[in-house]
């Protein structure tokens, strides 16, 4: 059965019989999975565990659901914003996609250390755009920020994708919610896409409501009257997605978003959620001819590439637009032809207090545990 067809069962998106069928069929292993979680998080709610604790101050930045929210975004600007302010920042990340089976240092903060191929699309895409912060990926995160608090004796640890990773304590949780579809299909995993459930939010500290220009009146105030419940001791800032401008891919210059304007081009991409993407371009008027759609983090071949460029002569492209995490993956050795990457950056409604809110939960001596 075609990948697709069984994503748009999950998130609820396929009506027919047969996806209801399929739902019914998955509805215990997601019961299964709820009591597993839940006995899971009892031992270190009891204390027969305990939670790793690193001698830096830890942020996470998660989500609820898999994929499509904008995390990276998120991460680089909780990074920009700390080390804008003269603290010693790095990044844990897993390094999804990457073979490398131990800590690595992908970037010291100075110098790229590891390609895509070890590390994952996501770390080289942080090393890359984040001069000064330190990255370092491993499956165990306790082990790799012992690593990185011996190395580089960070300020403040940010760990990505880290708000469903219980065995390392967190300082702040900040959890990265689309405000058009907050907690995707409203079942865990694998009858829906929810990562656990919704009352999980009672251990954030901060919210971020990407796409909040997308829900407003009554919608808005529901939303957010259902987030001060499950989240009471949670700030929400609300924020978006913005295209600051392109970037050529083989000269590394960045290009005026009215480069886009009226050209013709052929999109491509391997991200969680490709359609925000496709109508990014067409916000900025981009006319895009074709648009091709590989899985998330996919790693394109030989045959892929020629594809890619055969599609875009056929269609009389003028350029190929693509992600900046696709571009990572492609690494130095670009082989398409005027080859354009979107930059995006992370929008926050009152910055200003959303940077003092962090600033105010990190410096904060007897900061306790958050909560599993």
């Amino acid at each position: 059965m075609p990948s697709r067809y069984l994503e748009s069962v999950v998130l609820g998106e396929n009506r027919g019989v047969i996806s209801w069928l399929l739902r019914a069929l998955l509805w215990p292993l997601s019961l299964l999975y709820r009591v597993g979680l839940w006995a899971f998080l009892e031992v270190y709610r009891l204390g027969v565990r305990k939670r790793c604790h690193l001698e830096a101050p830890v942020i996470s930045v998660g989500n609820l659901t898999f994929g499509g929210t904008g995390k990276t975004p998120a991460v680089q600007a909780i990074c920009r914003g700390l080390t804008e302010q003269g603290k010693r920042v790095v990044v844990l990340s897993r390094g999804h996609g990457g073979c490398a089976r131990d800590v690595l240092v992908v970037s010291d903060g100075e110098r790229m250390l590891a390609d895509s191929g070890e590390a994952g699309d996501e770390p080289v895409l942080l090393a890359r755009t984040l001069p000064g912060v330190a990255v370092v990926v491993g499956r165990d995160r306790r082990e790799s920020g012992r690593l990185a608090c011996e190395r580089f004796a960070p300020d403040v640890i940010v760990l990505d994708d880290g708000m469903q990773y219980w065995q390392l304590h967190r300082d702040l949780d900040i959890v990265v919610i689309d405000a058009r579809k907050p907690f995707g299909s409203g079942f865990v995993m694998p009858m829906g896409d929810l990562r656990e459930p919704a009352s999980g939010l009672k251990r954030a500290g901060v919210i971020l409501l990407t796409n909040s220009r997308s829900v407003v009146g009554a919608d808005r105030t529901a939303l957010e009257n259902r987030l001060a419940k499950l989240a009471p001791g949670a700030v929400a800032f609300r924020c978006s997605h913005m295209p600051l401008c392109l970037r050529n891919a083989g000269t590394g210059e960045p290009v005026g978003l009215q480069w886009a304007r009226r050209r013709t081009i052929l999109a491509f991409c391997g991200i969680g959620k490709p359609l925000a993407f496709l109508d990014m371009l067409d916000g900025l008027g981009a006319v895009v001819a074709r648009s091709i759609v590989f899985p998330d983090h996919y790693r394109l071949s030989e045959a892929d590439i020629r594809r890619i460029i055969d599609e875009a002569s056929a269609c009389g492209a003028e350029a190929i637009v693509t992600t900046e995490k696709d571009i990572a993956r492609l690494g130095d050795s670009v082989s398409i032809p005027n080859l354009h990457a979107l930059v995006i950056r992370l929008e926050i409604e009152d910055s200003a207090s959303f940077a003092e809110h962090i600033t105010n939960r990190i410096d904060c001596q007897d900061q306790p545990a958050s909560r599993p």
